[in-house]
């Protein structure tokens, strides 16, 4: 499965949950889980050690997938239309960072549902706000409202949706753990115990 996470740091939950006008959010909303985030750890930290922090992006590209993370709305839009990535981060550095007018919120959710057109079914959907999270994937058995998640559980929860397995070092919780998701993350028995063997080199394992 692909992932792709769209992060709008300045976006607070009161806006984004309670504006009937942002109805692609609304949809995915609708789709998946959403709820407010704890600020506790950072949301695209997997596993931390003294020396080395292990980001979600560098645990996919431990499996050799292929990442891209960019601020730029036209690369976003360029890496949906051509579909040539496994992971895709954008963070919209072009937005305020406070004080967010309500085109602000227009044009998130006109971003958003640029994107939806581009992908598939067997892409995991992560939208991040300031205080606040939607996540949509067709095998995460968690819908409706969500309560109880904080910042650092995100990384460990899109590992699991994807189907690869979870750093035992990992920094946050699952929230999916121990639920049956039904999907695999495409990889063969000796490409998992290759992404095992990284990880346990690097420490996570």
């Amino acid at each position: 499965m692909n992932v792709l996470v769209l992060h709008f740091p300045g976006a607070k939950r009161a806006a984004l949950f309670n504006d009937e006008r942002l109805e692609n959010l609304r949809r995915l909303m609708d789709m998946g889980c959403f709820g407010a985030l704890a600020a506790s750890g950072e949301w695209n930290v997997l596993a931390r050690q003294e020396n080395h922090t292990l980001s979600l992006m560098e645990y996919f590209q431990q499996a050799d997938k292929l990442c891209v993370e960019t601020t730029n709305p036209v690369t976003l839009r360029e890496k949906l239309s051509v579909g040539d990535w496994d992971y895709l981060q954008y963070t919209a550095a072009s937005y305020p960072a406070d004080n967010w007018s309500a085109d602000d919120y227009l044009r998130l959710d006109q971003e958003v549902g640029e994107a939806l057109q581009e992908l598939s079914d067997d892409t995991v959907i992560a939208i991040l706000g300031a205080d606040c999270f939607v996540l949509v994937s067709a095998n995460n058995p968690i819908s409706g409202e969500y309560s109880g998640g904080v910042a650092a559980d995100i990384a460990p929860t899109l590992v699991q949706l994807t189907g690869f397995p979870l750093p035992s070092a990992a920094e946050g919780t699952s929230w999916v753990a121990g639920m049956e998701l039904n999907n695999s993350s495409g990889l063969t028995a000796d490409e998992q115990q290759i992404l095992r063997d990284r990880l346990s080199g690097l420490g996570y394992i």
